[in-house]
């Protein structure tokens, strides 16, 4: 992977992490956190405080295995405190690690796959995509539950 590129990835992945954070300091201020973290969107999909959890997790699953550190546990408790407590703990975590440190090949499973990947592969078109899909189905959530959150809160650069 390209150096530039690489370095974009690392910090493309904190910089998530930190819109997440956003996202949680806002909902953290709104009437019923708990019943916006417990919507499902639809039955059969894990609800938006779990997709906020594993969103944050893919932070780590992001960079954690190719620069060879381990991934810590997506906690069993999902409120706007534990979830904040989870996003410092990772942010810790990943805060060092660098595109230089991403050298590691990845063996992993994905559902039921189980997959080989270098650590360009991996963290491109595995970690950062989950990672966006789950903050994706946690903003989804969050709206369908009636919070005001917009595109400039999920990406921070829009402004309307």
């Amino acid at each position: 992977m390209n150096t530039d590129l690489a370095h974009a990835t690392t910090e493309t992945v904190k910089y998530y992490l930190d819109r997440i954070e956003h996202i949680l300091v806002r909902l953290s201020q709104a009437d019923e956190p708990d019943r916006l973290l417990a919507i499902r969107l639809s039955p059969d999909m894990f609800d938006t405080g779990f997709n906020v959890a594993v969103a944050i997790g893919f932070a780590a699953r992001a960079l954690c295995p190719p620069a060879g550190l381990g991934v810590p546990e997506i906690p069993d408790e999902y409120t706007c405190e534990s979830l904040l407590q989870f996003k410092n703990e990772v942010s810790d975590l990943i805060a060092p690690i660098t595109a230089d440190d991403l050298t590691n090949p990845v063996s992993h499973i994905a559902g039921k796959a189980e997959l080989d990947q270098d650590p360009a592969d991996y963290v491109a078109r595995f970690a950062i995509p989950n990672m966006i899909f789950h903050l994706s189905l946690s903003y989804a959530g969050l709206r369908h539950g009636g919070m005001s959150l917009g595109k400039a809160d999920f990406d921070g650069l829009h402004i309307y």
